[in-house]
Parts: C-alpha cells; structure tokens; sequence
C-alpha cells in the first residue's frame, strides 16, 4: 500500500522531463524518487492509501479510483493538477506499457500530466478522463470506458468532440441499452461498424438531427430511444423492440 501525494509545480516539472527523457531511449524507472519525496510530492490529507493494481480496462480504474478517492471528492479534485499527475506517475507502467520491441513510448504530455488549457485535451488524462465520466454516469458510463486503460476507444472519441452528448445522462443510459452486451458483458458486436445499419455514428447523425426539435438534454433514457427510427430496432434490449411512444420516428434519412 503506498499513501496518496501530490505533485507540486517542481514535481510536475520533472514529470515532464522524466516523460522526455522516456521518449529520448532513456532506460525506464518504475519508481522515481519524485513519486515519494516530500520537496516534490508532499502528502494529501486525509490519509488515502493506495493498491498497486492491474486494471482490466478504464471502467476498471475509474470505479476504483472513485471508490478510493472518496475522502477528497469535489468539484476541486477534477481540476487538482498535482494528484492527478502522481496518480498518472503511480501507474505510469500501465499508461504506458512496453510496445513489441520492448519499450514504453509515452504519449503527448497531457495525458499524463492534465492539460489546464481550454480545448479536448482537458479530459484526455488517462485516469482523469474516466474518473469524470464514471462520477457522471456510473455504471452506464462502462461503454465508453470499456478499452484498455492506456487507450482512449471509439465511443470516447466519437461523443468526446460532442459536449452536449457525453454530459446528458439520459442519453448515455440510451447508447448503455442499445449497445451494451448484458450477456457478455462488453460492447455489442459491430457496434462502431460504419457499414452496419444503427452503429453508433449512425445514432450521434440522427440525434443531431432530433435536437433541432426536443430537448434531448431533458429526457430519460426510454424517451430518447422512444424517438429513434426502426433502423435501431435490431440494437433494443427485448422490452423496447416496439416503443409506442408519440414521439417515434421512422423516415429519418440515412446519413
């Protein structure tokens, strides 16, 4: 068990010349003395300890974290550069596994370090990124978090750009039911397919086009699958194959 630090601005620093000199063919160190020495990482209070865990993917990491870093929940931890970038440190081995020659080749800065910038690179840390949508959506936020935990995945990528999309709850909850594989717990087959008619590019196209006239921000998970055409009928749960709800649409023109 280790107990939880932080990065100051110095520690933060030399996490970002520790990433170059990574990139640069410098032999790796699992443990840099940044990650345990009070002049650059001093300790959080209260007293959070943490497992060395393998995560099995993203939903994996951001439920634990979530679990663990319940003490210090709040608005001001999403935006707490220092902790994330130690706890990006911490588990920088799982961020940034060896590829088949044998060596870690980290990527941009800002997905180790957050970025305080305005743009998409704010919620591409590694852990951060999950942490902010598994607090937002909980269970239903596994599909978007479903990749290896160094890796981003389509959903994320394709609803990222959308925040209109990936904050509205309902909706999530949707996608949740249309492509999730209760069964098998993972992602429903050809879900991301582009020739596959209902794949969830298909679906952002037709919510696009629906939130000229409801307010998709407003409505439930069911309400929102109520408006779908009949070319996501294969992709319902069992009890929504035939919604019958006022709403429903049917003559949506294929992307």
């Amino acid at each position: 068990m280790t107990r939880l630090r932080r990065l100051n601005e110095s520690g933060v620093r030399q996490f970002g010349e520790y990433l170059q000199t990574i990139r640069e063919g410098a032999e790796f160190h699992p443990n840099p003395a940044i990650l345990h020495v009070d002049d650059y990482s001093p300790r959080v209070e209260p007293e959070i300890m943490l497992e060395p865990v393998t995560f099995a993917n993203k939903f994996a990491a951001a439920k634990y974290l979530a679990k663990t870093l319940a003490p210090i929940e709040g608005p001001a931890l999403l935006s707490d550069v220092g902790l994330w970038s130690w706890l990006a440190l911490f588990y920088f081995e799982q961020l940034s596994p060896k590829d088949a020659d044998g060596r870690r080749r980290p990527r941009e800065n800002y997905h180790y370090i957050p970025s305080t910038a305005n743009g998409w690179n704010r919620d591409r840390h590694l852990l951060a990124g999950p942490y902010k949508l598994y607090i937002q959506h909980r269970d239903n936020a596994r599909l978007l978090l479903y990749p290896r935990v160094h890796e981003h995945g389509a959903f994320v990528y394709d609803l990222g750009f959308r925040r209109d999309l990936i904050t509205n709850r309902g909706l999530i909850e949707a996608i949740d039911l249309l492509y999730w594989d209760a069964r098998r717990n993972r992602p429903k087959r050809g879900t991301t397919t582009p020739t596959r008619p209902g794949n969830l590019r298909r679906l952002i196209t037709v919510l696009q086009q629906l939130d000229f006239n409801y307010d998709l921000y407003g409505m439930t998970a069911a309400e929102i699958l109520d408006l779908l055409p009949a070319e996501f009928d294969a992709w319902r749960p069992a009890p929504l194959l035939t919604p019958t709800g006022p709403g429903r649409k049917t003559s949506l023109a294929p992307a």
